[in-house]
């Protein structure tokens, strides 16, 4: 179907004026390249044929937006009496078509997330997905609204985009990816030519002293014709390592009596020393990653003052929550959001009479991540004790299995994270110890 072109006749009334008191309801089904627009007149509401209206396909640029707004009103219907839904799900490409329109005279309303997807489930079961149905059931949910008074499933605010604060986290992830591949092909080499430096840096031998080590000293007959002013230099105040200064000469001793390769090792450290540059510039990419994170999340501060009254949050992890939920009134209720993060329970049968459930597969794989980081870092043997924690114990106590309690855990900070998100409140956790029947204590 060609970017102009007429799937069916959408309307009885095709140019000129549309009949007096005539409102026209115009879905819009949010693409990349295309965004699908049903406008559905009231009557074809009325009268049940809007399942067959037809539909047009609008480019995604200056030319398909003038398209759509004189399509618009060669449909004879005055401004004030057209009403445009969109789904907040369609981000950045969602916006554009909005402000377009708004710039226009049109009123766009915002659909939550669930709100298409329950309806579609409701009028059309088990029907394939398309552009089409879902532009008719937008138009068909405003048309609702409007008749029936169906308030629920719009959202009250236009939504806040968070593609650009969701493609930073998503990037600098991908960073941290490649760091760890290029640090791991680093201790293959280390470990062929000098390694014994696995016992004198026995955390990693890919960290960032013994990095800057390599990168000045890059063999052991290196290291030990160093002299130990300039070990002291490389190694405690560039690489601050200052917990090594006193073990400098146990490090020359090491390289004196090393069994690494010394014959026909040239093309190894070239690779060593690609390596090496690779992950100086990675580094610096991570950081300033970081920074720019940093300054997208001040576009959050009601959002980032609620998350950081929970205990162990980090400016990471308010990137990666808001990445993923954005505005929480999205949200229909907490077992959405759950469903959304991927902290569900999912009933998994086996033979003909065994049935268990387990942690759904589907969610924001981030998100569901740093929930489970999360639950473990309150458990840490040096993280002080939370509500959080007493109720972990309480599921353990009753016989609950580790790995099922921690699942209970991180459910519980969803919907912990999710009423005072609602609320607008930070997180009281004397509260949270009287909700659990623990008063004050």
């Amino acid at each position: 179907m060609g970017a102009q072109s007429t799937v069916a006749a959408l309307t009885e009334t095709r140019g000129g004026t549309a009949p007096a008191g005539t409102r026209l309801y115009v879905g819009i089904d949010v693409g990349r390249r295309h965004h699908v627009v049903a406008a559905i007149p009231h009557e074809r509401m009325e009268n049940g044929t809007w399942e067959r209206a037809g539909v047009r396909q609008i480019a995604t640029n200056a030319n398909g937006f003038r398209q759509l707004t004189d399509w618009l009103l060669a449909l004879g219907v005055g401004q004030s009496r057209v009403q445009v839904g969109c789904e907040p799900t369609g981000g950045w490409h969602a916006q554009t078509v909005a402000a377009w329109l708004e710039r226009h005279g049109y009123v766009v309303s915002w659909l939550q997330n669930s709100a298409l997807h329950a309806r579609r489930d409701l009028l059309i079961g088990k029907q394939t997905k398309t552009d089409a149905i879902d532009a008719r059931l937008i138009a068909r949910l405003l048309y609702e609204r409007e008749a029936f008074g169906l308030r629920r499933g719009f959202l009250q605010v236009p939504p806040r985009s968070t593609d650009a604060l969701r493609m930073l986290v998503r990037n600098r992830n991908q960073l941290i990816e490649q760091r760890t591949r290029y640090r791991l092909q680093l201790t293959s080499i280390v470990d062929v030519l000098f390694p014994e430096l696995k016992d004198f840096f026995t955390t990693s031998i890919t960290g960032r002293a013994a990095r800057h080590l390599l990168g000045r000293f890059p063999t052991p007959e290196d290291v030990f014709n160093a002299t130990p002013a300039e070990l002291r230099q490389v190694l405690v105040v560039e690489g601050r390592a200052g917990n090594k200064a006193g073990k400098l000469a146990d490090l020359q001793l090491a390289a004196y009596d090393s069994a690494g390769l010394v014959k026909d090792i040239q093309p190894i450290l070239q690779a060593q020393t690609w390596l090496l540059g690779q992950l100086r510039l990675i580094d610096e990419q991570i950081d300033h990653a970081e920074d720019t994170l940093a300054i997208a999340l001040q576009a959050w501060p009601r959002e980032r003052e609620i998350l950081n009254s929970l205990p162990l949050m980090t400016s990471l992890r308010q990137a990666v929550l808001i990445a993923a939920i954005g505005d929480v009134g999205s949200f229909r209720d907490e077992r959405q959001l759950r469903k959304f993060l991927g902290w569900y329970p999912e009933l998994r049968e086996s033979g003909s009479s065994m049935s268990k459930h387990r942690l759904g597969l589907s969610g924001n794989r981030l998100a569901r991540r740093e929930f489970w980081l999360w639950s473990l870092q309150l458990l840490g043997p040096h993280t002080a004790s939370t509500p959080f924690r007493i109720y972990y114990q309480r599921l353990r106590d009753r016989g609950m299995a580790g790995h099922t309690a921690i699942g209970h855990l991180a459910t519980k900070l969803v919907s912990v994270l999710f009423f005072c998100l609602r609320r607008g409140e930070p997180y009281d956790a004397k509260r949270h110890l009287r909700d659990l029947g623990l008063g004050d204590a």
